[in-house]
């Protein structure tokens, strides 16, 4: 056995009923393939203590106690600051008698914290929070029959080889500039496209592209109802209405649902339209819509692509093939979702949650 290994209780009774049964160290080190030093101690530390497992240890005290790590737990827990402080400014400002490595232990293991990437969420006021809660309670007892009939939909924006994060390539050093170890870049600059698009339950709708609009680019409520609510909106209303009878259609509070959207919305509330619109939808909830996943596997559908789009006319074309391949077996695991999803902002209490 190698020297600093603990002998197992077992090997150690077994020495003390030798011992006692009248053999000598030597022979009990020859029976039991130990040390007869060790055997001896075994035995000598049974007479004086009666114990056979070894006596605790004092070992070297640690440098920061229980009361350093409750407040250097209280310290990094302040502020948005002091949890994202390098740990060498901790040290500074704790007057801490560690290394960054001794640190990073502590707060690791002892205090169980994690150096993790921030979520990005939006800030919700208290007003939001009220107005999310409530949501969430009103339809917390729905069931698949409520949700599948319900119509999410929402835009999405996405520019050409903007949205590539750090790319790994193998290659030596001296491969750094070659054409299959490099990306080229766009002298043109990034070119943005928007589209919209709607779920229902084991259904996708058209994935519309929004044309460029003037000034400032975004879009307006005229646009809106001309291209969006009197097009693909329209059309896939009133086939989920032919296919699985009245259906809840969903609008967020953008300001271009609002204005002459209203009058046109109204216009088709007398035709059977229902829905939360601005106003009724709570505020700052993506979490609650489902599409908002869907553009993410969109997206990352795009980037998976060997050939990233450069151009315009390229990346519309990647976001309808993507599009079209999604599977209605995922978008149903999303509305599968809803009441996961609700309960998340009744335990946050109308807070941000993981959706």
């Amino acid at each position: 056995m190698s020297r600093g290994n603990e002998l197992p209780d077992t090997i150690r009774s077994q020495i003390i009923a030798l011992k006692e049964a009248g053999f000598s160290y030597p022979e009990i080190s020859a029976q039991l393939c130990v040390n007869s030093k060790t055997a001896r101690k075994v035995y000598l530390r049974w007479e004086e203590y009666r114990c056979i497992s070894s006596q605790p240890r004092s070992g070297r005290p640690k440098s920061l106690d229980k009361h350093d790590l409750r407040r250097l737990k209280q310290y990094i827990t302040t502020d948005r600051t002091t949890r994202r402080q390098p740990l060498g400014e901790i040290i500074v400002n704790q007057h801490l008698p560690v290394s960054t490595k001794t640190l990073h232990k502590y707060i690791t293991k002892d205090l169980r914290f994690g150096r993790r990437i921030e979520h990005r969420k939006p800030f919700l006021s208290s007003a939001q929070k009220a107005a999310r809660l409530e949501f969430a309670k009103k339809y917390i007892n729905w069931g698949p029959e409520e949700w599948q009939r319900v119509v999410w939909f929402d835009e999405m924006s996405m520019q050409t080889d903007a949205n590539v994060g750090r790319i790994w390539v193998w290659r030596y050093p001296e491969e750094a500039f070659l054409e299959d170890c490099m990306r080229g870049t766009v002298i043109s600059g990034f070119r943005k496209v928007k589209v919209w698009g709607a779920m229902r339950y084991g259904c996708l709708s058209k994935l519309v592209v929004i044309p460029e609009g003037e000034g400032d680019g975004k879009m307006n409520a005229v646009e809106y109802r001309d291209i969006i609510m009197d097009g693909e909106m329209f059309d896939f209303w009133t086939q989920s209405s032919e296919e699985v009878g009245c259906v809840l259609m969903m609008e967020d509070g953008a300001p271009y649902h609002k204005g002459c959207a209203t009058a046109r919305r109204k216009e088709l509330e007398g035709m059977g339209w229902i829905g939360w619109g601005p106003g009724t939808w709570p505020s700052n909830s993506p979490d609650l819509n489902p599409i908002e996943n869907l553009w993410h596997i969109l997206r990352s559908n795009i980037r998976k692509r060997k050939v990233q789009p450069r151009t315009k006319e390229s990346l519309i074309q990647a976001l309808q093939e993507e599009w079209e391949k999604l599977d209605v077996e995922l978008v149903n695991k999303l509305y599968d979702s809803m009441p996961r999803r609700l309960q998340a902002v009744i335990a946050a209490k109308g807070g941000s949650t993981k959706y």
